[in-house]
């Protein structure tokens, strides 16, 4: 938050600072409705400069993908508005002054389409990166399996879940939407859960049995899904 304040600090001064060196600079007869307006817009553009790396912090949805990816959009809406509100002002100055407010109502208006298509952009590419980058079920069945294991004195069972354990760190990891299998693998592990923890030496045959076919049916199912891509 604290980035996000100096951004916000160094807007204002840079707006504050062009309006004050253009009502020094220019000779007052040149100041009209649309100058002033236009000089507005172009102290506006400057100070956004400053102040677009704080949209991305801002944003809830923003990731390091997402951040990257509107990077180069944030630039774009950075130079059009400058070179629209710079050239209104002008303008407006050496006497075109419905050329100067049109040419303001250009940037303003393309500012605000390209920060909606960039918010946009940030959301999608946020959402897809987070979906991502969360972990593949393989690697969360590792886990589970630990804890399993932990619950059980079987000793057939303990050396089937170091099987597992093992089965699982090579598995096929997950691609978009995951695989069918996927819940019938997370409602077996359920069912060991509740049996072990009714009697942790619960013979635990049948589900082993029904795990293993369905990482092998899940492997292959991913594989082929990947071949496709």
């Amino acid at each position: 938050m604290k980035s996000i304040s100096l951004l916000n600090s160094a807007a204002s001064i840079a707006t504050l600072t062009v309006i004050v060196i253009a009502f020094i600079l220019i000779p007052e007869p040149l100041w009209t409705a649309v100058t002033i307006a236009t000089a507005i817009g172009f102290a506006g553009s400057v100070g956004y400069v400053f102040y677009a790396p704080s949209i991305l912090r801002r944003n809830a949805q923003s990731t390091d993908a997402s951040q990257m990816a509107a990077l180069g959009m944030l630039g774009t809406v950075s130079i059009v508005l400058l070179m629209a509100t710079g050239g209104g002002f002008l303008v407006a100055l050496v006497g075109y002054q419905k050329l100067g407010l049109a040419l303001l109502v250009f940037g303003i208006g393309a500012f605000l389409v390209m920060n909606l298509v960039l918010n946009a952009a940030l959301k999608v590419v946020g959402e897809v990166s987070a979906k991502w980058s969360q972990p593949s079920h393989h690697v969360n069945w590792q886990s589970r399996v630990t804890m399993l294991a932990s619950l059980s004195t079987h000793p057939e069972s303990l050396a089937k879940f170091r099987a597992l354990l093992e089965k699982l760190r090579y598995s096929a990891s997950d691609v978009s939407g995951g695989s069918p299998q996927d819940a019938g693998i997370e409602e077996i592990f359920n069912v060991m859960s509740e049996k072990l923890q009714s009697d942790p030496n619960a013979d635990l045959t049948n589900q082993f049995g029904g795990i293993n076919g369905l990482l092998i049916q899940r492997d292959i199912y991913l594989r082929s899904a990947r071949s496709k891509a």
